[in-house]
């Protein structure tokens, strides 16, 4: 469903898109991420998935507490798409608690052009046919990365995309076809694929990345849809 209200938007309303942070994990980059917040003005924040890692044992340091106070300083509507990592929150999905609005997925209309915005693991087929044993696997992950000091989450990504375990841009996109630009997490690798489907429609892909290897975000504003990586 389209959110109207959403349509009616000026076109320097400005969106920010911030996915897999993984808040709680070995691996978090919370500090930087209190850094971008705080230099960074929006009005709106869209966090899609993998924000808050439930899924693996979470440790919570003064930083996480202080991210979520910068949040709620800038007093700004969040649209929080629910991942795998944090799918305990999906009794919440379609709900709205102190301003934070949770979703399974979120569509909208802006310029011209019908946006989706999903996390993605949807389309990971080891996700969906082995949650339970992914939850395992993920608790001696969090383990191992701790010990090790390393992102073995993005890497496990990148064999699947070798091994094709996780459905490609072009499947995804089948799932997708009423979009003019879907945007999505979960693997960590930011890329934007544009391309002309087949009725000479002007189609885009954008992947978030993460802000456990590469810190980057999607902003769009002034009409315009930006990928891009956070630098100090």
């Amino acid at each position: 469903m389209i959110d109207t209200w959403r349509d009616l938007v000026k076109k320097d309303y400005v969106r920010l898109i911030i996915s897999d942070l993984h808040l709680g994990s070995a691996n978090a980059k919370e500090s930087l991420l209190c850094d971008f917040l705080t230099g960074i003005e929006f009005d709106e924040l869209v966090l899609a998935g993998d924000i808050i890692d439930f899924i693996k044992v979470p440790s919570f340091t003064e930083k996480t507490i202080e991210f979520i106070n910068i949040l709620q300083k800038k007093g700004k509507p969040i649209v929080y798409v629910i991942g795998n990592h944090d799918i305990n929150l999906s009794e919440f999905a379609e709900r709205t608690i102190s301003g934070v609005k949770f979703v399974d997925k979120y569509e909208f209309e802006y310029s011209g052009k019908k946006y989706k915005i999903m996390h993605g693991h949807q389309f990971d087929t080891g996700i969906v046919t082995w949650r339970f044993s992914m939850k395992i696997i993920s608790i001696f992950q969090d383990m191992i990365e701790r010990w090790l000091k390393w992102d073995m989450a993005t890497w496990l990504v990148k064999q699947k995309l070798k091994k094709r375990k996780l459905r490609r841009i072009w499947d995804i996109l089948k799932w997708n076809k009423t979009a003019d630009v879907f945007i999505m997490g979960h693997t960590h690798i930011p890329e934007a694929v544009i391309w002309i489907d087949e009725e000479e429609k002007i189609k885009t892909y954008v992947n978030t990345g993460d802000w456990v290897e590469h810190q980057t975000y999607v902003m769009i504003k002034d009409g315009q849809l930006r990928l891009k990586k956070f630098q100090i």
